[in-house]
């Protein structure tokens, strides 16, 4: 019975994955959804190494169809069995047509600690910090760019949250809150509202809470697989100073993400490779942040040490 519900849930999430319309919205990770024990990792596991590594290089595409390549180092280590030490260094480039650029995007840092370690359930703390290598506001031929090109958010951040795995499904939450804005200068001159991105010049983003809930099946022999879906909930309207000077939400900036998401790894001895899939299923009507994806497809390759 467990074998039927298992292959029929991952026929019907990656039918679903597959059958979505290119032109959704959605995937606006600022770096929380992806940090730590928001989502599923077999470094968490019962018997866990002393750390990973891994490489991912991703393709998504964004807003007004740019491009977007991710070439991002990544690792977990664990202190212990006490306390984990995640990062996660992006390398970005962007293309599209108002230009390109490229650049390290934002370093980010958390430590994670399981407060209660049962049969069934584990439940995990975490909270970190995010710190840019960019201002936000990368130039191409000396124009500003929108947010969408930007290899960085400019920001600092903090996050935290928490992670329940029962069994074989996990529970997480997370809240990132920005504590700096960015340096972003660019104004939307156009009148063609299909082509047009958002003005965000000064631009102020606001805190994300995320959600995710996920199930996840491993098998040290087999190929390892999980689906899930995952909410963020931008929690209040973006601004940006117009060009008198005043500054102005943006309209549905504020609001839900609604991602279904999927994955498939397999082991080979200390080596892990995997690939993972996000597709929005709904999403805010205003996204300037530059963070949404019609789709993001990745691939990584791990070692445990």
């Amino acid at each position: 019975m467990k074998y039927i519900f298992s292959k029929t849930l991952l026929a019907i999430v990656f039918c679903a994955l597959f059958s979505l319309r290119s032109n959704a919205q959605g995937c606006a990770d600022a770096g929380l959804c992806s940090i730590g024990p928001m989502k599923s990792s077999e470094f968490f596991n019962e018997t866990p190494t002393h750390g990973e590594l891994r490489f991912r290089p991703s393709y998504g595409l964004g807003e007004k169809q740019v491009s977007v390549i991710g070439l991002q180092l990544e690792g977990d280590y664990n202190i212990k069995d006490v306390v984990y030490f995640q990062f996660q260094l992006p390398y970005i480039i962007t293309t599209g047509g108002l230009g390109n650029a490229n650049g390290f995007g934002d370093l980010t840092l958390s430590l994670s600690v399981p407060v209660y370690k049962g049969d069934e359930v584990t439940t995990t703390i975490f909270g970190g910090t995010k710190i840019p290598f960019q201002d936000g506001n990368v130039l191409y031929n000396g124009a500003p760019l929108p947010m969408a090109y930007q290899p960085s958010l400019g920001t600092y951040d903090i996050l935290g949250g928490v992670a329940v795995r029962y069994k074989q499904f996990l529970f997480s939450a997370g809240y990132q809150q920005p504590l700096t804005q960015n340096e972003n200068a660019f104004f939307e001159t156009g009148s063609d509202p299909d082509n047009e991105s958002w003005s965000t010049n000064q631009f102020e983003r606001q805190a994300d809470l995320a959600i995710r809930a996920e199930y996840s099946k491993e098998n040290p022999d087999k190929i390892n697989w999980k689906a899930g879906l995952l909410g963020i909930v931008h929690m209040g309207n973006d601004s940006f100073v117009d060009t008198d000077g005043v500054r102005k939400e943006i309209d549905g900036s504020s609001g839900l993400t609604l991602n279904l998401t999927g994955g498939i790894s397999k082991a080979f001895g200390d080596y892990t490779l995997g690939a993972d899939l996000g597709f929005p299923v709904m999403a805010r009507t205003a996204r300037p942040d530059g963070l949404t994806r019609s789709f993001v497809i990745g691939f990584y390759g791990g070692w445990k040490f």
